[in-house]
């Protein structure tokens, strides 16, 4: 018993000398793992990036959103409407702000209104930008949406909140003193309340081409509820009306938008 209680004391010298000696010897042949050493050798989710060091290039900034399309629309009253379509190709990258410039010019250039606004987009969604009443003296020809800057966010799954609008009809108005309407009735078919959706209208000619746009906001939505709305236009479309298109939405972004989760009673 004393003789194998003597073998441990040994052995645990051993291993102390060991420690050491020969243990600060292999510290200094081989190097600390560091965040700039080219090497995947700590907790980073790639060379040099994530874990422990800076975040990876694609975790700050998704691909860049993409205008696929811009008109601008006679309003009545020298005021005139912008709509363009926002397209975000990223997967898991939304912007919680879209900052962006709005311009209408005339043919040759020169900016006649201009106005700087905000909005959000989700991952790989394509929305409409709507820009109401911006005033000019002139008629312009074009307009110019610039995407300003982005503000990521990086989802690691991500369902889109379910609200559709339903039933949508748009058409002339006779005897009153609107030109035409569009009515349609808004679902809220995700499970969170929220105080506001925006519901945007756009009124398409038989090219497909928007002739007319407006927008109207829907306060406090509740999951597993429904609302009808009307819009109208006072002035004269200038092209013929074949179809419409009406996209709702909550900002998800904005944690004081929600108003409580709605938890169904199980049966």
């Amino acid at each position: 018993m004393i003789r194998h209680n003597k073998r441990k004391i040994i052995i645990l010298i051993y291993i102390i000398i060991f420690a050491c000696i020969i243990a600060p010897i292999i510290m200094l042949i081989i190097p600390n793992a560091t965040c700039t050493d080219g090497k995947l050798n700590q907790n980073e989710d790639r060379i040099d990036c994530g874990g422990v060091c800076r975040a990876c290039p694609d975790e700050v900034v998704g691909k860049d959103l993409v205008i696929t399309r811009t008109d601008v629309l006679a309003g009545g009253d020298g005021m005139y409407d912008v709509v363009a379509t926002l397209h975000n190709p990223n997967a898991l990258f939304g912007g919680k702000v879209v900052y962006y410039t709005v311009e209408i010019s005339d043919s040759s250039g020169h900016v006649l209104a201009k106005r700087n606004d905000k909005t959000f987009i989700l991952p790989n969604e394509n929305k409409y930008i709507v820009e109401i009443g911006l005033v000019t003296a002139q008629n312009p020809s074009n307009a110019k949406v610039s995407i300003d800057n982005v503000e990521w966010v990086k989802f690691t799954n991500f369902d889109s909140p379910q609200i559709i609008v339903r039933n949508q009809h748009v058409g002339l108005v006779e005897n009153s003193t609107d030109y035409a309407e569009a009515l349609g009735l808004v679902s809220n078919e995700s499970t969170y309340d929220f105080h506001n959706v925006v519901i945007h209208v756009i009124i398409l000619d038989e090219r497909g081409v928007p002739i007319a746009v407006n927008q109207t906001v829907q306060n406090t939505l509740n999951a597993d509820s429904q609302r009808e709305f009307r819009l109208t236009w006072p002035h004269k479309f200038p092209g013929t009306i074949k179809s419409t298109d009406m996209q709702a939405e909550a900002n998800v972004y904005d944690s004081l938008n929600y108003v409580k989760k709605f938890i169904p009673i199980s049966e």
